[in-house]
């Protein structure tokens, strides 16, 4: 189902979910991210204007109906210890110290996240411990602390597509007693509604909106002899063949097919793309019996075999994908972050300015969305100090100030028609097209063992150890002790 719609309540039972889930999410060979920063100790710095041209992270469906209505451990890990400016000491006595573990923001190439957590620490006297690195790496340390019910962190990375699980097991704490009466009233309401539980408890808020769309490079389109970017898949093929024959490009796609997590992203991508299921509403696997799900992966090899897509992308995350496409290197980009039509202009990443349009996915096939919450363990020391942070990083202020500096899309409804946002991100108007038609990943308290057995056997049919259909069998196979269990 699409998270446009709101979340899929079941019920799920702890006992269910521990089972599922007392394991440690694997990272097999991942790429090294073009953004991540170094490992170092920081001081972070009070607030500046850091503004990087990129834009992120989109609003779903309020957006959409807005502007409608308008019209009408590991590599790269930094750990922070927010302190004063090295000037006058404008800081608070220290209260309370807690950690914070999430992911490094790509579009954040400078320290908006930092300063906005530094000034966090001014105005409470709370310190801050930040923990930062790729998505994969934090999710190696999140997962197994909050299953044995660990304490090291006091506020942590709340993914989408383990919301099933957390709220099964109890690991997360309800922000419920915390907030003030309609505190949530003016977010987008779909994004609360993803990380609310069964039993109505809200367990997470959304810091990082992500909706993906679909980037082409028009002009070199048009070099290649098309007036119009593909309609459907067939025509994708004939574009990038066409393109690469032309020696306009060198692939169609640079694709992010790595065996990692982003790879059961992709999986579920072009699944829906060919209108193929991976479960039903029952949870029960079904991928290895739908045609089009066996379509979808299909053509996923075939564009490796074909030229189609670059085989190096065997081996690319996504900002190696990413940068591929910002040199000029590939005709389109279907699963791109927001920021990309921010970057395509900005001569220090790109060398294809003024050359990027902004599409619908081929075959009216959804974009896929996969939004990021923060949340409080439920074995945090440091509660009361945890939910002022969350308080104020997902506040409207924040919203506003990082949309400022690195254009992240806010999950607040009034900021989309900020006369001085929409100045700043004309190109917000673009995205309203595809927002009709979005999907989610599965919402499953096995969710993780899906993607840990369907990456490796999605990897090893593209690399031509085995066919599309082996592969799927070979997933239902792995999961069956989970099939049909919510």
């Amino acid at each position: 189902m699409s998270v446009l719609h709101g979340y899929d309540h079941h019920g799920y039972s702890t006992d269910q979910v521990l089972a599922n889930t007392r394991r440690i999410y694997h990272n097999d060979g991942q790429a090294q991210n073009a953004h991540q920063k170094e490992e170092t100790n920081l001081s972070v710095q009070a607030p500046t204007r850091v503004r990087s041209a990129a834009v992120w992270r989109i609003g779903l469906v309020a957006i959409a109906l807005i502007l409608v209505s308008a019209a009408c451990g590991s590599s790269g890990e930094t750990t922070s210890t927010t302190t004063g400016d090295g000037g006058t000491d404008t800081t608070q006595a220290v209260s309370e110290e807690i950690t914070v573990i999430f992911p490094a923001h790509e579009a954040d190439m400078g320290t908006a996240f930092e300063a906005r957590i530094n000034q966090f620490q001014q105005e409470t006297g709370i310190k801050v411990n930040l923990i930062q690195s790729d998505w994969d790496s934090v999710a190696d340390k999140v997962v197994p602390e909050m299953a044995t019910e660990g304490s090291a962190y006091d506020v942590v990375e709340f993914d989408n597509g383990w919301v099933a699980e957390w709220c099964g097991a109890g690991w997360a704490t309800p922000l419920n007693d915390y907030m003030a009466d309609g505190y949530t009233d003016g977010m987008i309401p779909g994004l609360v509604d993803l990380f609310t539980c069964p039993d109505g408890s809200i367990t997470g808020l959304v810091w990082n909106n992500d909706t993906r769309f679909f980037f082409y490079n028009e002009a070199k389109l048009t070099e290649a002899g098309f007036d119009n970017p593909p309609q459907d898949w067939a025509e994708f093929v004939e574009q990038s063949q066409a393109a690469v024959d032309a020696g306009v490009v060198e692939a169609g796609l640079a694709p992010f097919w790595n065996q990692e997590w982003s790879l059961g992203n992709e999986f579920h991508f072009w699944t829906y793309a060919f209108g193929g299921e991976i479960v039903d509403d029952q949870s029960c696997i079904v991928a290895q019996d739908d045609p089009n799900t066996l379509e979808g992966l299909q053509y996923m090899i075939d564009a490796l075999a074909s030229g189609v897509a670059d085989p190096a992308g065997l081996t690319f995350d996504q900002a190696a994908a990413q940068d591929v496409f910002l040199s000029g290197r590939t005709l389109f980009m279907p699963q791109g972050i927001p920021g990309v039509a921010a970057f395509a202009e900005d001569d220090t990443l790109s060398s294809i300015q003024g050359e990027v349009a902004i599409g619908t996915v081929p075959s009216g096939a959804p974009s896929l969305t996969l939004p990021e919450g923060f949340a409080i363990p439920a074995s945090s020391n440091h509660k009361d100090a945890a939910w002022e942070f969350i308080e104020y990083m997902t506040s409207e202020d924040s919203n506003r100030f990082l949309a400022e500096q690195i254009g992240m899309l806010p999950i607040w409804v009034d900021l989309y028609t900020d006369a001085d946002l929409v100045a700043l991100y004309p190109e917000w108007n673009a995205f309203s097209e595809q927002l009709g038609s979005v999907r989610g990943l599965s919402t499953l308290t096995w969710y993780g063992d899906l993607v840990d057995i369907s990456t490796a056997e999605i990897h090893e049919a593209l690399g031509g150890g085995q066919s599309a259909q082996e592969a799927l069998d070979a997933i239902a196979a792995g999961l069956e002790e989970f099939n049909c269990v919510p």
